[in-house]
């Protein structure tokens, strides 16, 4: 009997042991890498399997959250886009929403690979412990992995709505899924006991790829990401709360690669060097946004100038906002320069993305000083002049301009697609583009495998809380 892809033991991906190798381990992963699809539980419950798993779910992170995700919503947001002729047919079906239910589809991998990671992060809450890794290292493993198991569980909230939460082949082979609404708050469960264990203490770990161990660090990031699911489920009090204990003098959490493997490189690095033509451009919604104010610094960090055009365009790939010249040519249409290189950290929450939902949530509570504050911020750090509470004739114009800077600050990084769904249910502002799916559907292989996926789904049904 086939069961759900969730509950496949999928184990340690041979990324996981590669890149743990070249990350300074000193001890032996012989056993493990002879089959790094099939780890053994003897190896999983080891000091030596524990630390491997730690790094495999740190890599499967950063390429789930920059892979399929990132480039299907930016293209659904008009940060970017396909034209016609640059290269693959794939991402010319993107920009129709013209997705397949099919395995091996983009959606399907991004399904998957988040569901992956979080058999990784069991892995690590089921058997630190008995591995025996105790004390500050405990603390750090086990908060390291419910805040990314949290991570995986809220985006595929917001993408698909009801999802599974319990993926453990407990009581039924096959996953129940769960309203969106429970999922959320599993998420903050699963960040409040991740607080517990980073405030109690943890340890110095050169496989924490990030802070090292740091415990001041991952306390403020499990904080900020208590914010960003808050404002999904439309709590702004919760997400004020949280916030205000965010990551607040800086602190990224990334996805990491490194050139020190040369088959390795990130997912935008592979769209923007590896893939012929690199199919993936400036869409010209996004570049006019940029350029909405002189100064933008912005515009040159994200993009270069391509084809021979006089200045970074974005190209006018719906025909629908009046391009002219270069913006209809698609050889000119602009290249990536953020998140180009092979080894380029992307982020999964920031000290800039706590600040703009510590603004809306401040100018949805009335506080208009405190959110203008937060917003200069991300104003004056891109090049623009800062902004004073004279300049906004409402808070309903305040909070555009606080999503408008989130909107350019978080490039590539997905919220847009959610606050867009988010802020069209609550605001009625018009979404980017008439016809964008309010949600992701359930893939094929899923539906063949798993009774308990709900049926009767549509693309443009909105989710529970949008």
């Amino acid at each position: 009997m086939k069961k759900s892809m969730l509950t496949l033991m999928v184990g340690l991906l041979a990324v996981s042991c590669v890149i743990f190798l070249t990350a300074g381990c000193d001890s032996d992963l012989v056993d493990i890498n002879n089959s790094p699809n099939a780890v053994s539980e003897a190896n999983v419950k080891s000091i030596t399997g524990q630390q491997a798993v730690l790094v495999g779910l740190q890599a499967i992170i950063g390429d789930w959250y920059a892979g399929d995700r990132s480039r299907v919503t930016s293209i659904w947001t008009r940060q970017m886009c396909a034209p016609l002729g640059l290269g693959r047919a794939q991402p010319n079906s993107w920009q129709t929403y013209s997705v397949t239910r099919g395995s091996g589809d983009v959606i399907d991998y991004s399904w998957r690979n988040g569901f992956y990671a979080v058999k990784l992060a069991n892995d690590i809450i089921d058997n630190a412990a008995d591995a025996g890794i105790a004390g500050g290292s405990l603390n750090l493993y086990l908060g390291m992995a419910k805040f990314y198991k949290a991570l995986v569980l809220g985006e595929h909230a917001a993408l698909w709505g009801d999802i599974p939460i319990e993926t453990r082949n407990t009581v039924t082979p096959f996953p129940v899924f769960v309203k969106q609404s429970v999922a959320y708050a599993e998420v903050q469960k699963l960040l409040d006991e991740a607080l517990g264990h980073f405030q109690a203490g943890t340890a110095t770990d050169a496989r924490d790829l990030n802070f090292q161990g740091n415990q001041t660090r991952w306390v403020a990031a499990s904080n900020s990401l208590k914010a960003r699911y808050h404002l999904h489920a439309l709590n702004y009090a919760g997400a004020a709360t949280a916030a205000t204990s965010g990551i607040l003098t800086g602190g990224t959490v990334n996805g990491i690669w490194t050139l020190a493997l040369t088959s390795e490189y990130s997912p935008w690095g592979h769209w923007s060097q590896t893939e012929t033509g690199e199919p993936l451009r400036a869409n010209k919604y996004f570049v006019d946004m940029l350029k909405s104010e002189a100064g933008d610094t912005r515009l040159a960090a994200y993009f270069s100038v391509r084809g021979g055009a006089a200045a970074v365009v974005g190209h006018d790939i719906y025909g629908d906002l009046g391009g002219t010249g270069d913006e209809l040519n698609v050889s000119r249409a602009a290249g990536l320069v953020r998140y180009r290189a092979y080894n380029a950290p992307f982020p999964l929450i920031s000290y800039e993305e706590n600040l703009l939902i510590r603004a809306e949530v401040q100018a949805r509570a009335g506080n208009t000083a405190g959110a203008i504050t937060d917003l200069n911020v991300i104003r004056t750090g891109a090049g623009l002049t800062a902004k004073a509470a004279g300049d906004f004739a409402s808070t309903a114009a305040l909070i555009t301009e606080i999503l408008k800077q989130k909107y350019l600050q978080l490039f590539l990084e997905g919220q847009s697609y959610h606050d867009m769904r988010r802020v069209n249910k609550t605001d009625g502002t018009p979404l980017y583009r008439t016809g964008i799916p309010y949600r992701y559907f359930y893939t094929q292989s899923e539906q063949t495998t798993n009774p308990n996926v709900p049926t009767g789904e549509d693309l443009f049904t909105r989710n529970e809380l949008w």
